[in-house]
């Protein structure tokens, strides 16, 4: 899950890059790039989500794995 999340990032990241160049080419496009970084926000936060979401389960398997063992 990490990964995947990791992966929607850089995809916001390119997004983002995309709105840039479709704001060089064409300045009078506000309307486009506002939708393509509106996308790049929702893919980062997504991303984000899932990162925080697969290290909180990596820390809690980890601490249940230690409190079995010292038992």
């Amino acid at each position: 899950m990490n990964g995947l999340g990791r992966a929607l990032q850089i995809l916001a990241m390119v997004d983002c890059g995309v709105a840039l160049l479709i704001g060089v080419w064409n300045p009078a496009a506000y309307a486009i790039q506002l939708v393509i970084l509106g996308s790049a926000v929702i893919l980062f936060s997504l991303g984000r989500l899932l990162q925080k979401k697969a290290h909180s389960r990596s820390i809690g398997g980890r601490n249940n794995a230690s409190i079995s063992e010292s038992e």
